[in-house]
């Protein structure tokens, strides 16, 4: 997919979040059909650093992969994680300093430094710092996180028109997160004043499922209704394929989430053969199954071996087995893309 493409058609963006799909090869994630990824701007500033990326050619050349990269902010991890106490640090008006929880090193992520680390990294979409917090605001709260998560917003913005010539100069594209927590009021509100900044794409900010684990569709439709219909919209962490059919039916085309790939390497892989699409590969009813994953499958996996086989790689913890289980889930993943522009075009 070329960029300016991106968001025109469907595309599922694969975790990778410090420069690798977990237990694939570059190569072995282009053969799924993956033309972009998500690559993690916290985790990469951490280690090995954005300069040391940028001095070895940015992350395309780092990882040799030609296709899109979309680095996040680092907002969802670092307030995710601060504000449930698991890591160290404190949420300011001027961004976020914390410690890392490996060296104790400190650092600090503004605005404007999320914008500059995402340009060392290289990445062709980037992502404006949002101020995320936990599932369940208080109104205050929720107010709060939109109030900031604009004014940061332009902070972005304006340092990376100022500092880079925007996508102009860069041709790259910056895309916004819309926050309001389950306040549909305050998701317009967000969307609206986010809309006036005129940005390359608005993304689904916050949770994208409910306690009971429904999509929450009412604040996801909020979003597409109060931004610019020529700009690209991205269902951040929605993931299960139903869910991403449903996104797509109100008008998302951009996909994330970490669920196709933690779950292959758990054993819980996708198949059109089995009622609700989900199969508990480690299961004894596969120990002596030779049919494939999935019939319909044209994956490496599918092609090559049994239900039975990758049951038993995973179950002796051979990293084989992941790397099967792995590349059939992100196949499945693309084919259901594929499928959605079908049924959405």
């Amino acid at each position: 997919m070329k960029l300016e493409d991106f968001g025109k058609k469907y595309i599922f963006l694969p975790d990778a979040t410090r420069g690798a799909v977990r237990f694939l090869t570059s190569q072995q994630l282009k053969e799924t059909g993956t033309e972009g990824i998500v690559t993690n701007t916290l985790h990469l500033l951490m280690s090995p650093g954005p300069d040391r990326i940028q001095e070895l050619g940015g992350i395309k050349k780092f990882m040799n992969w030609n296709g899109l990269v979309l680095t996040d902010s680092g907002g969802f991890q670092v307030f995710s994680l601060i504000h449930s106490k698991k890591w160290i640090g404190k949420v300011h008006e001027n961004g976020a300093t914390f410690k890392s929880p490996l060296t104790g090193d400190v650092y600090e992520l503004t605005p404007e430094s999320s914008i500059d680390i995402q340009i060392k990294l290289g990445s062709d979409i980037l992502v404006t710092l949002d101020d995320c917090r936990k599932a369940n605001l208080t109104r205050k709260e929720a107010e709060e996180s939109v109030e900031r998560t604009v004014r940061w917003a332009k902070r972005c913005k304006e340092h990376f028109e100022k500092e880079y010539g925007g996508t102009k100069e860069t041709g790259k594209l910056l895309s916004c997160v819309v926050q309001g927590a389950n306040y549909l009021d305050l998701r317009k509100e967000c969307a609206q004043e986010l809309s006036k900044m005129n940005f390359d794409g608005y993304n689904f900010g916050g949770y994208v499922v409910d306690d009971k684990g429904k999509l929450v569709l009412g604040e996801m439709k909020a979003v597409i209704e109060n931004t610019p219909k020529d700009k690209f919209k991205y269902a951040m962490g929605v993931g299960k394929p139903d869910d991403m059919r449903k996104a797509a039916e109100i008008g998302y085309k951009v996909f994330d989430t970490v669920l196709v790939t933690r779950n292959a390497r758990h054993g819980t892989l996708y198949s059109s053969d089995i009622e609700g699409e989900v199969l508990r590969i480690r299961n004894s009813e596969y120990s002596n199954d030779e049919k494939p994953i999935d019939s319909k499958c044209d994956c490496y996996t599918c092609k090559n071996h049994s239900r039975a086989y990758v049951h038993q790689m995973l179950k002796v913890g051979e990293a084989t087995g992941m790397t099967l289980a792995t590349i059939h889930n992100l196949r499945y993943y693309q084919r259901l893309i594929e499928g959605l522009s079908q049924i959405y075009p």
